[in-house]
């Protein structure tokens, strides 16, 4: 499928969804518990930081009544990091959902001395008395290590997973701006034209500044430039992992002279070479 082609498939089902607004949602099941900031985050801890503590959070699908207890359960089958090793679950894992709330946090303490350069994993699952397990959501990867510097993350990349690109495979130099303070840029993502990234040097969070792709989609109606964005969805959080060397990238994707009109929010992935 062509980009060409794509663009006027998706859009023509962007544009059908627009009609429906979040405020006629409205859900009356059970709570329902499940990891409600994605499924997935890197932590790092500093060279002589001793340790950084991070926050796990989880939510249920409404309000609670009444006060509930939360477990945070270690999947040691799929953790490559062990508990006491390279990190702590402070409180002993044990959260709660007070009446009217429905969302949470569990702190895991990232320990310097069992960890290296090299990432490792813990797997985590939610367990609750009184409330049942969503069907979605229910294990969440924390990738944990010491923290890197950027320049052994930047150099070339294969787009592993894209929406944008017409398939996988496609190779990228990911570099640092000579011009603007912790600012990537994939070269050339567009065509001639760079991919912006900014990140938080702290936390390497990426948030992906609005940006002309140098394209236009050119059907009537909704003729127009096509631009990007940081996704609009507060669970999809771009980040990447100077260590590892892969980087995760949530963008949305829309019409600038119709902004309500669009792609929505898709998924790019870059794996260092």
């Amino acid at each position: 499928m062509t980009k060409y082609l794509k663009f006027g498939i998706f859009l023509a089902l962007a544009v059908s969804f627009t009609s429906c607004k979040q405020d006629d949602l409205y859900y009356e099941g059970d709570p329902f518990l499940f990891f409600n900031k994605g499924e997935e985050g890197d932590a790092y801890v500093d060279q002589g930081g001793n340790y950084n503590d991070v926050t796990v959070d989880f939510g249920a699908m409404k309000p609670v009544d009444g006060d509930h207890q939360v477990s945070l359960v270690v999947d040691t089958k799929n953790s490559t990091a062990v508990e006491g090793t390279q990190y702590q679950i402070l409180n002993n894992g044990n959260g709660s959902l007070a009446a009217g709330a429905n969302a949470g946090k569990f702190t895991i303490r990232i320990l310097e001395a069992g960890n290296t350069a090299d990432a490792k994993k813990a797997v985590f699952n939610l367990k609750s008395s009184s409330i049942a397990n969503a069907q979605f959501k229910q294990s969440y990867t924390l990738n944990m290590s010491l923290k890197c510097p950027i320049s052994n993350f930047i150099g070339s990349f294969e787009n592993t997973e894209t929406w944008w690109g017409d398939s996988a495979g496609g190779i990228f130099d990911i570099v640092e701006s000579t011009s603007t303070p912790n600012q990537l840029l994939v070269k050339d993502f567009f065509g001639g034209k760079d991919l912006v990234l900014n990140y938080n040097p702290e936390t390497f969070v990426i948030t992906i500044p609005e940006q002309f792709s140098g394209y236009n989609y050119n059907t009537a109606p909704y003729v127009s430039p096509i631009w990007t964005k940081t996704s609009t969805d507060a669970s999809q959080v771009s980040t990447f992992n100077t260590c590892t060397r892969k980087m995760t990238l949530y963008l949305n994707w829309y019409l600038s002279l119709y902004p309500s009109v669009g792609w929505g929010n898709q998924k790019e992935v870059f794996v260092g070479n």
